[in-house]
């Protein structure tokens, strides 16, 4: 008698852990859904992403090597994060369906390896084509997620303040 009450006070208990974990995901979902995280992942890319791209330019542009090597590990970190992000945000957001991600994401990898490549063999000329090819792809990330008015570009040196890798003009404003 007392190894069946014990056996169902535990399959009780089971049952109630998975109740509350059922609970837990869709409370996760709901926020997911709300403004919350569509405003992280914005926050992320401004504070995170934007000022590494910009002083991975102008270390590169010094010869700091070290501090370029490092600038690329926290883009790679962001990346990170926004897979994790993007992959939540894509289930329950019909804009983000349309997104060909795993394209853009196999791009980002691809051109942080090579801005990697070109860190660590100190190449000047390596470095500027393969963080070209990382703004493009910031670029095209933007185009397709229906944000054409984010548009990074190659900081401006003695200029542009703190975002001087973002064009801030429309394309009505464009000589």
């Amino acid at each position: 008698m007392k190894k069946t009450l014990i056996l169902m006070s535990l399959l009780g208990l089971s049952i109630a852990g998975l109740l509350v974990n059922l609970n837990s995901t869709r409370v996760h979902a709901q926020e997911i859904k709300g403004k919350g995280y569509l405003s992280q992942l914005a926050d992320l890319m401004n504070t995170v992403m934007q000022v590494h791209h910009t002083k991975l330019w102008f270390a590169g542009h010094a010869n700091n090597w070290a501090l370029a090597a490092y600038e690329v590990r926290k883009i790679k970190e962001a990346i990170e994060e926004i897979k994790e992000t993007i992959i939540e945000i894509q289930a329950l957001s019909p804009q983000w369906r349309i997104v060909s991600l795993g394209e853009i994401l196999k791009n980002f990898d691809s051109n942080l390896d090579s801005l990697d490549q070109a860190v660590k063999a100190k190449n000047e000329v390596k470095f500027n084509a393969s963080y070209r090819e990382l703004t493009d792809t910031c670029n095209a990330c933007h185009m397709s997620a229906g944000q054409s008015q984010i548009k990074i570009i190659e900081p401006v040196l003695n200029g542009g303040g703190t975002f001087s890798d973002q064009d801030f003009t429309t394309d009505t404003g464009r000589q």
